[in-house]
């Protein structure tokens, strides 16, 4: 993209050549937008990214693809997710004359289908206590989904994401280096742990204190907030319905 003209003021010019990108070897290429364009932004939506101007708010305000059924009873349409949830997007003149238009990224993003678990009570055998994704064989059982999307944070593997007994647990093993273990150690316990869902953003803040863990290069973090109590609430109904969702996480 080094050759894409980039554009540094706020309106783009009215001039449909600053939109081509003309390079003539076999064939003749004439489709790359100058990047922060809306052009560019919408070919962005179209291969499955988020995007946002760079004024909006900036976790919880973007467009996405939303995609159609496969009846074609409705069709794909850009969607805009905010915090009052997902409707359809129409540009304004201005977010159709703007350059900057930005990326939303992520640190770390999964989807999670949500079990429910009964641990070992012999009180309550059947009785659900837990609710979200775990791999821990003191449970007895496995239950939830969870499947990495995007992970810049040096995260070798998600062991638990679940509600339980007033606590989100989120534990998790590093690779198996100092550096980097220290690096995912320092991003957890020194900064606040942000997760929107479906345009909605989760402020978590710093965990718990942390307990010591005998297992090498794994680590376990607990919230115990309103803002947790909210995400536990949500694993539970995804649970109740079998939802599929996306959790975006990031760290401020």
């Amino acid at each position: 993209m080094s050759d894409v003209n980039k554009l540094d003021n706020k309106q783009c010019p009215f001039d449909p050549d600053q939109y081509k990108y003309n390079e003539k070897i076999d064939v003749e290429v004439d489709n790359v937008a100058p990047v922060g364009s809306l052009p560019w932004a919408l070919i962005q939506v179209y291969v499955g990214k988020l995007v946002r101007r760079n004024g909006w708010d900036a976790q919880v305000e973007y467009i996405k693809l939303l995609q159609g059924s496969t009846d074609n009873n409705v069709l794909p349409q850009i969607g805009i997710v905010d915090k009052e949830g997902t409707t359809s997007w129409q540009p304004t003149q201005e977010d159709m004359m703007a350059c900057d238009w930005i990326l939303l990224d992520y640190t770390l993003s999964f989807n999670l289908i949500s079990g429910s678990g009964t641990y070992n009570n012999p009180s309550l055998p059947n009785e659900p206590v837990a609710w979200g994704y775990i791999m821990n064989p003191d449970w007895g059982h496995h239950f939830g989904t969870l499947n990495i999307k995007k992970n810049n944070a040096d995260i070798a593997k998600i062991w638990a994401f679940l509600w339980n007994q007033g606590i989100l647990y989120f534990d998790i093993t590093t690779k198996p280096d100092k550096e980097n273990c220290q690096k995912v150690e320092n991003l957890f316990q020194n900064k606040s742990l942000v997760i929107t869902v479906d345009g909605l953003a989760y402020n978590l803040g710093k965990p718990l204190p942390r307990r010591n863990n005998s297992v090498l290069y794994s680590f376990e973090f607990r919230y115990q907030n309103s803002e947790a109590q909210k995400l536990g609430t949500l694993l539970q109904q995804m649970q109740q319905v079998g939802q599929i969702k996306t959790f975006n996480c990031d760290w401020e």
